[in-house]
């Protein structure tokens, strides 16, 4: 069984170095890997080519939703991997994506944990609690699981089947819910693995502008859903017992983190792109 991971990328000249460096410390490298190039003006596509395992294409057509076909569509594995520019990778996340689909042949997609990097002296906050109460919020208002663009992935026979209905269009949709439930409304199932982590640059969510416009794309996505009637085919695996720990948890610990993120630089997530960027000049 292959493997591509697919980088969708825009001026990341910040990130790029330590995300590749941490797929070339994976304990099984993958068989591509894609970075997409969707109109950098700044140093990112140099640096991504100084990894010699690495494949430049472009997309000239603005946007993570553009660029993420692209990427997928120029794969030539049976799994696609998904991440973003500021996603470092545990070093085992490629053998245990691999794990799981080798071990459940209806396994149409998967996502991961992330350790945000906006907590850096308080070491249970830094944890995958963030993503866990994240998850919670999202899989009980879709009912389902979906996947986070920054640790996915799919079957590319699964992304075949709904490669022509998938919304491009950034302002419209989350790009990653929307993939998520146009797959588990063609009868794909989609796992949560929690032992498929990355860490995350936590700035991404300090400003209160940006979170806003995540919540508008969210409730878009679900609104646009449940028109076309993908909701109701999604088979509702989670009950109503999973309802109370997911809101409470999204709208109380969920809303303090957001908070605190806006006071709290992301350190670790510093540090730790600093070392990766350390390993490669050495």
């Amino acid at each position: 069984m292959t493997i591509s991971i697919v980088i969708p990328v825009y001026n990341e000249e910040k990130h790029i170095e330590a995300c590749l460096q941490s797929i070339a410390a994976q304990t099984r490298r993958p068989d591509e890997v894609i970075v997409v190039d969707n109109n950098c003006t700044d140093h990112t596509v140099k640096l991504a080519k100084q990894f010699d395992f690495v494949r430049v294409i472009h997309e000239s057509k603005q946007g993570r939703g553009h660029a993420r076909n692209a990427g997928f569509n120029a794969s030539r594995s049976h799994i696609i991997g998904r991440i973003d520019a500021d996603s470092i990778l545990d070093k085992h996340w490629v053998e245990r994506v691999l794990k799981h689909f080798r071990d459940d042949a209806e396994l149409a997609g998967l996502t991961g944990l992330g350790k945000t990097a906006f907590f850096p002296f308080i070491n249970i906050l830094k944890s995958t609690l963030f993503s866990r109460s994240y998850y919670w919020f999202v899989h009980t208002h879709f009912r389902t699981v979906t996947m986070w663009g920054a640790t996915m992935a799919v079957r590319k026979n699964a992304w075949g089947k709904v490669k022509d209905f998938v919304i491009t269009d950034d302002s419209v949709v989350h790009e990653d819910q929307d993939v998520s439930l146009w797959i588990a409304a063609s009868g794909g199932k989609i796992l949560q693995a929690n032992d498929v982590l990355i860490t995350t640059n936590g700035q991404e969510y300090r400003y209160l502008p940006k979170l806003l416009h995540y919540n508008r794309l969210f409730r878009s996505t679900r609104s646009l859903h449940t028109q076309n009637g993908n909701l109701e085919k999604v088979v509702h695996k989670l009950s109503f017992t999973s309802l109370f720990p997911g809101f409470a948890l999204s709208f109380l610990l969920g809303g303090a983190l957001y908070t605190v993120s806006t006071l709290l630089f992301p350190l670790d997530y510093l540090l730790l792109r600093s070392r990766l960027i350390g390993k490669r000049l050495s």
